[in-house]
């Protein structure tokens, strides 16, 4: 009687991870088609809060502290999906340029009073080149991947 139980539950066990890995392929799978929109996506958002930024500078305004999380969520987002790409994708050029370009990004948002400094314009606009040429190569990586 026991021995039944125990094969019973050595077999749920192998349809368990049967199911398991079934998922993870297919969950590869998904993730696969939506990697280069979900990148691209992301450095669409990085690039409008940069030429915010940038604005705000020639502007010459600043942004209360307590607002500069609307600069720094989208970095944390892209962030979030570096890591989860570099799960499946650790060699990717595209993703190397990517963590560049959010590299570039967070030194840009690295401190809010940036924009109080009597240069804010000339330092935030080096900043924003030097991000923007980080998306450019990342998206000739992804271009040179889905060749």
């Amino acid at each position: 009687m026991l021995r039944a139980g125990f094969w019973r539950v050595k077999a749920a066990s192998a349809y368990v991870l049967l199911a398991c890995a079934l998922l993870l392929a297919l969950g590869n799978g998904c993730f696969s088609r939506r990697y280069a929109p979900m990148m691209e996506t992301h450095l669409e958002v990085l690039s409008a809060y940069a030429t915010k930024l940038e604005t705000l500078a020639q502007d010459q305004r600043t942004v209360p502290a307590q607002d500069w999380g609307e600069f720094t969520y989208p970095l944390t987002r892209a962030r979030q999906f570096a890591q989860l790409a570099a799960s499946y994708y650790p060699e990717r050029g595209s993703l190397r340029a990517f963590q560049a370009a959010v590299d570039a990004y967070a030194t840009l948002t690295a401190d809010p009073d940036v924009l109080e400094r009597p240069d804010a314009e000339q330092v935030v606009a080096a900043e924003v080149a030097r991000f923007r040429a980080a998306v450019a190569k990342t998206r000739d990586a992804l271009a040179r991947e889905t060749e």
